[in-house]
This record gives structure tokens, C-alpha cells and sequence, in this order.
């Protein structure tokens, strides 16, 4: 065989040198905070909340990553205020305090944001690796206390898996359901330098599998009777108005919980209010009728399901299995609330929102239920109507008609913030406080954690500088932000708080009152307190007259940057009618309608 007869090799496994590729581009930092704050910024994080233990080089290393410092003057609050921020921007809420015992003094803002689903991501430093053990000054368990209050809490053991922990951070704190994460990071490296890859700094959240919605249940198609009950898991959805198309397929009852206030527009003719401990009795009459519960993004949790009817279907969708309530009977859907209903209404035959086509339930529904609807929203409406506590004096505020002035002082796209008390609890009563188009409402979680409201406002200003905020919490609530109200001056946090001043703890008192026990012994005979130093603009509401310009003087000033108080002096007696504070009788007697239709 000669060379030409020679079986060739061909090119393509030709062996070659290898040639290396080119080592991925690396960025070098001085020490941890500047590595941290580098990755949040390309986060898009530009706010940050906390107050920092001894290592403040945090301060300048923010600040050089152009991030926007809130040095608070309480870890708790603090962690509110980075839940307020997240639940009304939809974005990551980020938190940095100091070790041990600041851990500890967060872990209560660490549980109402995890019961909130609110996305915070929490730094906190930490006792140094090779110090473990040793007794060191400030060493506590800070795994153990905020693991069960978080969905992830990890701890840094050594410099190259700080990024890693960051990444993995990130990703868990907006994985659906949100809720907080907690990373501690050790004193022991916070000066070493670092070198890591440059790319690895712009992590990405994990990509969704595609979701394809199942069609829905017969239970649901079948339903002649139907309600629609949207919780907390419709906020901030990509496409609004899911719950509104998916009520008008069915000819349901639209209803909402309390954290899913806001996610509904509450101008929608099926639209009767908010289910469970706020429902009031004609809204509870319709339930008792219904014949399928559709929830959208609930957790069922106590105060969402009282007064559900024992024994008809409950439709879940939820987004986790860990979300479902597994103690109702009915067809748990395991996917995004938002799309799953969107789906169903295109299955069950309505139009896109705003298409021009005609909208309404193509099943068999019963013909009746449409008129029941609108007979509850006019009974809510003269409900609303009358004045509340007619046994008080004339010239008493009335916690009631504070709130319906409240109502017509807001403006679109405003921020409510809601705390949990006794006299704020009026706030939450359909059609007394209305939502205009487009407002945003934060409420605690069902922990209704004390000045969780109060402190979570300022973060929803920061997260909407543009937007009016108006907080309606109580005098309680009030006096556990005292200590940040130089923060809010020195910050020029502009917002409105509406403080429902009874000289105490008013639900207390209700229940003191309800055994016959003493008088005042949670509120005082005299609510007035001292007014406020330092800059708060304060206005006293004495009698209902003055209700309504304060209100508007106090908004004007927050546009300006202001911090602006209205404190409504009120009266324990001016109890809400809810189940708990009242019975059965005085709620049904509260609720008549106002004459005849």
C-alpha cells in the first residue's frame, strides 16, 4: 500500500493542542461589607434598613455602592420597616444589624414577616469561626433562634462561600411563598480581602418551570352559588384583576382577606368586602348560602375562615403545598393563584380584562345569586351609612366616621398601612374605609404584631416615595415608634399617621369590660398624651367637626416631607363590631339596615 492508498484521518479528530480558554474576569474587594454591598446593588437593592453592631466599616461601604442608609434605633422595628418596604414594592426588603443579642431583639420582626410573606433578607453579624466555643463577648445561638422563623438561615464558615450563601439568599428570599432569610456573617474575615468571579455577582433568580394551569375542578364549573376569596397571595401579581375576572366567570361573591386587601378593586359590583373576623352579618348570610369557597393565595388561617360554612367545598390554589389549610374538604390546585384564575376564566368563557367583550358566567348559575350580591352591597352601604354608638355623647368622635373621612381624603395609588388593635380594627370594616383604584394596603400578619404597622409604614414610604401614606394605628402601637421618630425626621420620611388615641390598649380594656371588671385598667380616663418634640406636626381631633381638615392639613404636610400626626381622641367604649369584642346581638343590632330600599 502506498502512501496515496493510506487511509486518511480525518480533520475532525485530527488531534490538536488544547488552548485553554480565557480565566473568567475576577473582582477584587477590601472585605466582606464592600462584597455584600456590591452584590445588593446589582440586586437592585437601594434602600437598607437596620442599625449595625460594632463593625460600622457596613456605613461606608454602603454608601460607596450608592445604597441608601436607614439607621434605625431598634432591630425590631427595623426589620418592620425592611417588611414594609418589600411588601409594597414587591422587592427584597434588606435589614443589617449587629450579633447576639440584636439577632435575638429581631427574631419578633423575623416571625411577622415570615407569617406575612415578605421577602427580607437579614445580615447580622456573627461570633468569629475561630472563636467558636470560646465565650466570646455577644455569642449567641443566632441559627437556633432564627431558624424557625425563616425560610432559610445559614451562617458564612469561611470567606470563599460568602458569595455562594449571597446567591443562595437571594434566591430563597423571592422564591414563591416569600418570606425572610437570615445570614449570619462572622467577625472573623470582615477585613480579609476578596476575589471571586465577576459574573457570579449578577445572580439571577432560579427560572420558573413552565406552569400550566389544569382546567378547572368540577366542583368549580358545577358551582350555582359561588364565592371568590382572594388572600395575600395576589399581591403584587404580574397581571392584575384576576380575581375580579374569575368572580365575574362564575357569578361568584367576591370577597378578600385581610392581607389580600388591595389586590381587588373594591369599586367591582361583586365586590362584598372582607370575609372571616371582619365579615359583617349580611356578608356572613351569603356565605352561609354559598355552595363552593374559591380561595386565591390564603393560608385559611383563623381570622380568614371564620364564619365559612362547615361542610361546602373549599377550592384552594396555592403556590406550595405548605400553603394549603388541610382541614376543609374540597380540591386543593397546587400553582400560581394569579394565572390559575386568569386560566379558569378563559376556560369558563369571559373575555381579557378591559377587551370590550362581554363579561359574566357561562354555566348555570342560580339566577338568584346575582341579586343576592348586590342586595348585601347595598345593605354594607347603608350599614356604613349610620352613625356608630348612638348611646355615646353627640359630641364624641366617632372611630367610625374618623374612618369614612379617611376614605374620602385618599386619593388613587395611595398606601394604607393598617396596625391591629381595638379602635384600628373600624379600618378594616368594608365599605367604612374604602380603597380608592390602585391603593396599596399593608396589614400585619394573622401574629398581628404590635407597632408592626406603625414601623412598617415609613418602609412603605421609602418604597413609594410618590405615593401618599396614611397609617392608621393606635395609641399603643404609636408609642413603640417613639424611639424611631428621629430616624423619620432625620430621614425625611413624609407620611401620615392617624393615631386612634383611647389612652391604652382598648382591646384589653373590651375585655376587662365584657367580664364587668374595673375601668381604665389598660386605658385612661383622659387619652390625651404629651404632645411630640422634635418636629412632628400634630393635630388634635376633640370633636368630629375638626376631623376633616385635620386629615387634609396633615396629608398636605407629608407631601412636604413632613412627619404629620392626627390624634383622635376616642373613647374604648367605641368598640368595632367584630366577633370577640362584641356578641352576637350588639353586632346584629350595629349592622340593621338604615329603612326600608
Amino acid at each position: 500500500m502506498n502512501d496515496q492508498q493510506r487511509p486518511r484521518t480525518p480533520d475532525a479528530v485530527v488531534p490538536v493542542a488544547a488552548v485553554p480558554d480565557a480565566a473568567p474576569a475576577s473582582r477584587a474587594f477590601d472585605g466582606t461589607w464592600d462584597l455584600v454591598a456590591e452584590f445588593l446593588a446589582r440586586q437592585g437593592v437601594d434602600t437598607v434598613f437596620g442599625l449595625p453592631g460594632d463593625d460600622v466599616l457596613v456605613v461606608s461601604a454602603f454608601e460607596r455602592a450608592g445604597i441608601r442608609l436607614v439607621w434605625c434605633r431598634d432591630q425590631r422595628l427595623a426589620v418592620h420597616m425592611a417588611s414594609g418596604y418589600a411588601v409594597t414594592s414587591g422587592r427584597t426588603g434588606v435589614c443589617v444589624v449587629g450579633k447576639g443579642p440584636a439577632v435575638a431583639n429581631a427574631v419578633g420582626g423575623l416571625l411577622e414577616a415570615a407569617t406575612g410573606c415578605s421577602p427580607v433578607l437579614l445580615l447580622a453579624g456573627g461570633t468569629a469561626v475561630e472563636s467558636e466555643g470560646a465565650r466570646t463577648f455577644q455569642d449567641a445561638p443566632a441559627l437556633a433562634l432564627a431558624a424557625p422563623v425563616t425560610k432559610w438561615a445559614g451562617r458564612v464558615t469561611h470567606p470563599d462561600r460568602l458569595l455562594p450563601a449571597l446567591r443562595r439568599a437571594a434566591a430563597l428570599v423571592r422564591e414563591a411563598p416569600r418570606g425572610p432569610v437570615f445570614l449570619e456573617i462572622p467577625d472573623g474575615f470582615l477585613e480579609q480581602r476578596f476575589e471571586v468571579v465577576e459574573h457570579l455577582l449578577d445572580s439571577r433568580p432560579p427560572l420558573p418551570a413552565r406552569y400550566t394551569a389544569p382546567e378547572p375542578p368540577a366542583e368549580v364549573s358545577g358551582a350555582k352559588r359561588p364565592v371568590v376569596l382572594a388572600g395575600g397571595g395576589l399581591r403584587g401579581a404580574r397581571v392584575p384583576g384576576a380575581a375580579e375576572r374569575l368572580a365575574e366567570a362564575l357569578g361568584a361573591a367576591l370577597l378578600v382577606t385581610a392581607s389580600g386587601r388591595g389586590s381587588v378593586a373594591e369599586s367591582h359590583p361583586l365586590f362584598c368586602g372582607l370575609a372571616g373576623l371582619y365579615a359583617q352579618p349580611p356578608v356572613r348570610t351569603l356565605l352561609d348560602d354559598c355552595d363552593l369557597v374559591v380561595t386565591l393565595g390564603s393560608r385559611l388561617e383563623e381570622t380568614a375562615t371564620e364564619g365559612l360554612p362547615q361542610g361546602v367545598p373549599v377550592c384552594q390554589v396555592n403556590v406550595d403545598a405548605d400553603e394549603f389549610s388541610y382541614d376543609w374538604p374540597g380540591p386543593l390546585v397546587h400553582g400560581d393563584a394569579a394565572a390559575t384564575a386568569h386560566h379558569w376564566a378563559d376556560a369558563l368563557g369571559t373575555g381579557a380584562a378591559g377587551a370590550g367583550r362581554e363579561t359574566g358566567p357561562t354555566r348555570p348559575a342560580d339566577g338568584g345569586w346575582t341579586c343576592r350580591i348586590t342586595a348585601v352591597r347595598r345593605d354594607l352601604e347603608a350599614w356604613a351609612a349610620l352613625p356608630a354608638h348612638p348611646e355615646l355623647p353627640d359630641d364624641q368622635v366617632r372611630v367610625k366616621a374618623v374612618v369614612r373621612e379617611i376614605s374620602r381624603a385618599l386619593p388613587e395609588r395611595a398606601v394604607v398601612v393598617h396596625e391591629n388593635g381595638l379602635m384600628d380594627i373600624w379600618s378594616y370594616l368594608y365599605p367604612v374605609l374604602r380603597l380608592p383604584a390602585g391603593t396599596r394596603s399593608v396589614v400585619p400578619s394573622e401574629q398581628t404584631t404590635l407597632g408592626y404597622g406603625a414601623a412598617a409604614a415609613a418602609g412603605a414610604k421609602l418604597a413609594a416615595p410618590e405615593a401618599p401614606v396614611v397609617a392608621i394605628v393606635g395609641d399603643g402601637a404609636f408609642d413603640l415608634l417613639r424611639v424611631e421618630l428621629p430616624t423619620l425626621l432625620r430621614e425625611r420620611i413624609g407620611l401620615t399617621y392617624v393615631i386612634l388615641d383611647n389612652g391604652g390598649y382598648g382591646w384589653l380594656q373590651r375585655m376587662v369590660d365584657n367580664l364587668d371588671g374595673p375601668p381604665h385598667l389598660f386605658t385612661a380616663d383622659d387619652p390625651a398624651r404629651p404632645e411630640f418634640d422634635g418636629g412632628v406636626l400634630t393635630w388634635t381631633v376633640a370633636k368630629p367637626a375638626d376631623t376633616a381638615e385635620a386629615l387634609r392639613a396633615a396629608m398636605s404636610a407629608a407631601a412636604e416631607g413632613r412627619v404629620a400626626v392626627v390624634r383622635v381622641r376616642c373613647s374604648a367604649d367605641d368598640w368595632p363590631p367584630v366577633t370577640g369584642v362584641a356578641s352576637d346581638e350588639e353586632i346584629r343590632a350595629c349592622a340593621a339596615p338604615a329603612g326600608p330600599r
